[in-house]
């Protein structure tokens, strides 16, 4: 039984950082929105880009590809200069 305890905590703790990332991705989608929402001043090849980059993200995100996912987000962020 305390085999059982210890490889389930095992399992648990092993897939902590997935599920973190999990929940990360719709807040990194919110900021993204938020900073669209306030009309940056960037030409339309660069907010036509990250547009594309957050629907990129969300799509990876549905298909639970979080790590991926994180990745896209990361980049729209970076073009948008926020954290």
């Amino acid at each position: 039984m305390q085999l059982l305890l210890r490889l389930s905590l095992w399992v648990l703790l092993a897939f902590s950082p997935v599920l973190a990332l999990a929940h990360s991705c719709p807040l990194e989608m919110y900021k993204i929105d938020r900073a669209l929402s306030q009309n940056p001043k960037l030409d339309a090849a660069t907010l036509k880009k990250i547009r594309d980059l957050r629907a990129e993200g969300e799509k990876l995100h549905r298909q639970d590809q979080h790590g991926e996912a994180m990745l896209v987000l990361g980049s729209a962020k970076k073009l948008l200069k926020i954290e």
